[in-house]
């Protein structure tokens, strides 16, 4: 009895290996090539993005791979529409290894992007990949635009026995941009290229679109001449400088008695003052001739005289 027991559940189990049920679920799937990650860079321009994609590749089989390519696209998730794509030949993957294919296109609009990687083997795909990423274009922080207008001069005392004199020194200042918190405002009086004597202060809420002006207290030699040189900085960067138009002799103004002077933009070219009431020379030759008539003019006319 037990043999034939035996021999009835051998047969049943012949009966299910060669008909399949047993080994479909025994038996692993055959490895294929596969994307093993996309790496995304971006870089925004003023219209468009331009995607950078990496996409890594893997043949965990023992045996080489037949020819692969892959295909890159994106699409916009809220119509379904591509935006972009790119195809890119790998060829052939040796057994065990690994390789990565960069790629790069140009999408026409930004927002909510999903990259999507197809791997092919022999123009059979083999293996996807897909990840989202949001293209936002970067904000560019609007430069301020600073203006310096004038330079106001006003001594106020001679201290130290007359050696030294106490000055204001007020730049006129236009803001053309957006509200600014602070700015630090940097004087330097030039008596000569070695000698300098430089102060700063800190000027703070510019208003937007207006006009205000610094000041700056300066105790510096009585008897020589300076240049000023202003500069106006934010946060350590010089948004603007400008110097005096001329050599200011603080000696020779009156005490408490302010005095406006041009600025010259750093940088612009100083332009030579033109004698407009110099007279022209004649040309050589023209005074001969001038002085010849007028010689032959004198003799007639005294010739004329002496006759009558």
């Amino acid at each position: 009895m037990k043999p034939l027991t035996f021999l009835f559940f051998f047969s049943i189990l012949l009966f299910s290996i060669g008909s399949g049920c047993i080994n479909d679920d025994l038996q692993e799937e055959s490895p294929e090539p596969l994307i093993s990650s996309v790496d995304v860079m971006t870089l925004s321009s003023d219209e468009d993005f331009e995607l950078k994609v990496t996409v890594y590749v893997q043949n965990p089989q023992d045996t080489d791979t037949e020819s692969l390519s892959l295909k890159v696209k994106t699409r916009n998730p809220e119509t379904n529409l591509i935006g972009a794509e790119n195809v890119a030949e790998i060829g052939y993957l040796k057994a065990r290894t690994h390789t990565y294919k960069s790629m790069t296109f140009t999408v026409p609009k930004g927002g909510k992007q999903m990259i999507e990687a197809e791997l092919f083997e022999n123009d059979i795909l083999t293996d996807s990949y897909s990840t989202p990423v949001q293209l936002v274009a970067e904000k560019k922080d609007e430069e301020p635009s600073i203006m310096l207008t004038d330079l106001v001069i006003e001594t106020k005392q001679v201290t130290n026995y007359g050696k030294d004199i106490i000055v204001d020194v007020s730049p006129g200042i236009l803001n053309q941009g957006e509200e600014l918190s602070k700015l630090t405002l940097v004087i330097t009086a030039i008596s000569d290229p070695y000698t300098r004597y430089t102060g700063s202060t800190i000027i703070s809420n510019v208003e937007a679109n207006r006009r205000t002006r610094g000041s700056l207290r300066m105790t510096v030699p009585a008897d020589d001449e300076y240049q000023f040189e202003i500069a106006v900085q934010s946060e350590g960067d010089v948004l603007t400088s400008a110097r005096s138009s001329d050599f200011i002799k603080l000696h020779d103004l009156k005490t408490d008695n302010p005095v406006t002077y041009l600025l010259i933009e750093e940088g612009a070219p100083v332009e030579e003052p033109v004698d407009e009431t110099a007279e022209e020379e004649p040309a050589p030759g023209f005074t001969l001739i001038i002085a010849g008539l007028a010689a032959i003019l004198a003799f007639g006319i005294f010739k004329r005289k002496k006759t009558s």
